[in-house]
Order: C-alpha cells, then structure tokens, then sequence
C-alpha cells in the first residue's frame, strides 16, 4: 500500500509506517494526517529538489492547466495537491478562494485596488498581482466588508 503523508518529516510514525512495508508516495491518493491536527506545511517541488512549506509563508496558490504553485517571498514551488485539496485543508480565517484559480492569504494582501466589471486586483506581498474574479466578488467583499 502507499500513503502520502502530511505529518512532521520526523514524526516517528514514519518509521513505524516502514517496518509495516506502507510505502510514502507523493503520488498516492491517500493520505495521512493526525485527527484535529492543523496543517502547518505542505510538501512542493522547486526544480528536483522537495521543500516543505510553511503555511505562513504562503502568500497565494494559484494554478495554470495542472500544475499548482505555492508563492512565497522565497520564490515559486509547485505541488501535487489540487486547489480543491488545498481549499478544505488551509485555515479559512487565513486563506480564501479568489477564483477558479487562486486562494490567497488574507495576510499576503498588501493593497486592494477596485477594477470595472465586479472585479478586484490584489497586490501581494511579494509584488504579484492576483485577481478576484466576479464569481467570488461578492464573497470577497463580504469577507473584508467593503
């Protein structure tokens, strides 16, 4: 059986995992997490090399055809979750969906500037912009009461 794993690298679960011949695969459809345990990183790729991410170094997600990137102020990584996966397992207090292709964070947002046609452009910390589409415009608003 193969598990993806959303635990600590050092949790010695792990270790367990593999006397029980359960092999870790990224790839696999199931995943492992402790009940009531927030996410605190989440597993990307920049190049070869795996990085496990902070949660609160994510300034937005966004996605192009099926590749996923996570943005940080240390530059772009790119994950196998989908940003369904990632909607339900981020902090809702702290990220929210912006369109069919973004979530942000709420603390990444640097400037909000209005735009014709029920639109906003969302400056991000770390110099992107990241539009709120008309279909999330509503939520938006009421979610920073503007």
């Amino acid at each position: 059986m193969k598990l993806k794993v959303m635990l600590d690298p050092t949790d010695p679960i792990l270790d367990e995992l593999r006397e029980l011949n359960i092999e870790i695969d990224e790839r696999s459809e199931y995943v492992l997490t402790r009940r009531g345990m927030d996410v605190n990183y989440l597993p990307a790729k920049k190049g070869e090399q795996t990085f496990y991410i902070s949660i609160s170094d994510i300034i937005y997600i966004d996605s192009l055809g099926h590749d996923v990137m996570i943005h940080t102020m240390d530059g772009t990584y790119v994950t196998r979750e989908r940003l369904k996966q990632l909607e339900r397992m981020l902090d809702p207090d702290d990220f929210l969906r912006v369109s069919n292709s973004a979530i942000i964070s709420v603390k990444g947002i640097r400037r909000i500037e209005a735009s014709i046609l029920q639109k906003f452009i969302l400056h991000m910390a770390n110099g992107d912009k990241v539009d709120v589409t008309r279909s999330y415009y509503y939520i938006f608003k009421d979610r920073f009461n503007i």
